[in-house]
């Protein structure tokens, strides 16, 4: 069935990952149904509460250990939890596995700042929100009406109050909010890129949009994004990136680019205990990346996970250096 995919999808593939990584990935592409996963929205109720509910439904659910508050739904599928009260309510929040490790991996304290840069999708926000406790500051920046909106309203059913959403280019969000230079404890910097978790092997419409000129546009856009919002981080305190694509340029190339200028950025090792998680890829193609880039990880698809890229990043100094 893969010969569905473009073919060089396919070779990139091949190029990328093991020959047991492989069978993983087949598996998903021929996937028709994947595990439902769900927080528990700790702003409106506890998981005590809503773990109670469940077993008194007889909906049999299994913790994700790695993660703080993430949930696999064994016995049934997201649509037996959508006429119950809590789904309603928005105490269970849908979400992916994939999409909740990058905020995760971040150390957020009680009274930290956090820049959620291209914002939507909006369930990191929101995840960032309930660790927060409702306190202090997050700005929500994205460009687009329409994802504003879904922001706006996510955000309202989830009660979260602490979130101050802006509509702005990211790429030029300090030259008009100058006054978030050296502001912010945390940026999570989930940047746009080809999405090949979409794809969906048995809809040609799910990787019709897949070409190399969409990879190649967003490594600029990314490098840009990331360029214009370093002067908002302040010194000692963490940047968090991450992708849904599987592309080397969306992912290990724009880690070299940022490594390589700007030395006041240090790369943090990310050790994941999950059976689906894989270090980076040291070259692809002509491309060969640096070594420190080893610290980056990258998440397989396969039945409960979607394509994701993470890397982490510590600013350690001012910046003393022009951009090359």
């Amino acid at each position: 069935m893969l010969k569905n995919i473009p073919k060089e999808l396919i070779e990139r593939i091949n190029t990328i990952y093991s020959k047991e990584e492989l069978e993983i990935i087949e598996k998903w592409f021929n996937c028709e149904k994947r595990k439902t996963s769900f927080r528990i929205n700790t702003l409106k109720t506890t998981d005590k509460e809503i773990l109670e509910i469940l077993k008194n439904k007889n909906l049999e659910i299994q913790k994700i250990d790695f993660l703080k508050n993430w949930y696999f739904l064994l016995n049934w599928n997201e649509k037996d939890l959508w006429d119950l009260d809590v789904f309603k309510q928005w105490k269970i929040y849908m979400q992916s596995i994939s999409s909740q490790i990058p905020v995760d991996f971040l150390d957020i304290k009680d009274f930290n700042k956090i820049l959620d840069i291209t914002a939507s999708p909006w369930w990191k926000t929101s995840q960032a929100s309930a660790i927060l406790k409702n306190t202090w500051e997050i700005v929500a920046v994205d460009n687009n009406q329409i994802r504003i909106d879904k922001l706006n309203f996510t955000i309202k059913r989830q009660s979260c109050r602490n979130v101050n959403i802006i509509k702005w280019d990211a790429r030029l969000f300090l030259q008009k909010n100058k006054n978030f230079i050296d502001y912010f404890d945390h940026i999570i910097a989930d940047l746009p890129c080809s999405a090949e978790w979409k794809i969906n092997i048995n809809k040609e419409k799910s990787f019709s949009f897949w070409n190399t000129w969409v990879i190649k546009k967003n490594y600029n856009i990314q490098k840009d994004i990331l360029k214009s919002i370093l002067p908002a981080l302040k010194n000692n305190w963490t940047l968090i990136y991450s992708t849904c694509t599987l592309a080397p340029e969306e992912n290990e190339a724009v880690v070299h680019m940022l490594l390589s200028n700007f030395p006041e950025l240090q790369i943090v090792d990310l050790n994941l205990d999950y059976k689906y998680s894989k270090k980076w890829i040291s070259s692809f193609w002509k491309n060969v990346y640096r070594k420190d880039i080893n610290k980056s990880i990258r998440i397989l698809p396969s039945e409960e996970s979607e394509w994701f890229f993470i890397a982490k990043f510590k600013k350690i100094k001012k910046n003393l250096i022009q951009w090359i």
